[in-house]
């Protein structure tokens, strides 16, 4: 009897330390940092108030992106060359751009696993294309997967970081 209970203990140190562990990795996430402020939106990023109801915190049009927090997760895909940096925050997605006729991108973010969506930009002259990745911690380089299906999109600004 007296081992059972040790067990016992044991096991629920454990859970609870891997559950304080979980909740200190997750309080820092990308959505939580943004939120910093925001007394309507808790930790998982949903905002409580609005008259859509519940919903993720995202950025939104005529948003600046280089004022927010979320600015530390973007990286620059479009136009340019791609960043090393920006490479391996596209684990799990191929990406290809095409020049168009009248100087835009056609820029497509195709996920290696089809679970994921395949996302379509045009960035158009004088715009610029940044990937965030939202939850860095989900990828798995070594296989080229993004386990986290979803979270990661891409975001069109003006020369001024004002999202379009």
């Amino acid at each position: 009897m007296n081992k059972n209970l040790l067990i016992g203990i044991l096991v629920s140190v454990v859970v609870l330390e891997s559950g304080y562990l979980l909740y200190r990795h997750f309080a820092k996430s990308p959505i939580a940092m943004v939120n910093q402020g925001r007394p309507n939106a808790d930790a998982s990023g949903v905002r409580k108030d609005g008259p859509q109801g519940a919903r993720p915190a995202m950025l939104r049009k005529g948003d600046s992106l280089s004022a927010s927090p979320i600015k530390q997760f973007a990286y620059q895909i479009a136009p340019g060359t791609i960043s090393d940096a920006a490479k391996q925050k596209l684990t799990g997605f191929a990406i290809t751009s095409i020049t168009n006729p009248d100087g835009s991108i056609s820029v497509s973010l195709t996920p290696k696993d089809s679970e994921d969506q395949h996302q379509q930009y045009t960035v158009k002259t004088g715009q610029v294309l940044y990937f965030i990745e939202q939850t860095p911690m989900d990828d798995k380089a070594d296989s080229d997967r993004d386990l986290n299906y979803r979270d990661d999109y891409g975001i069109i600004t003006d020369a001024n970081g004002i999202v379009q």
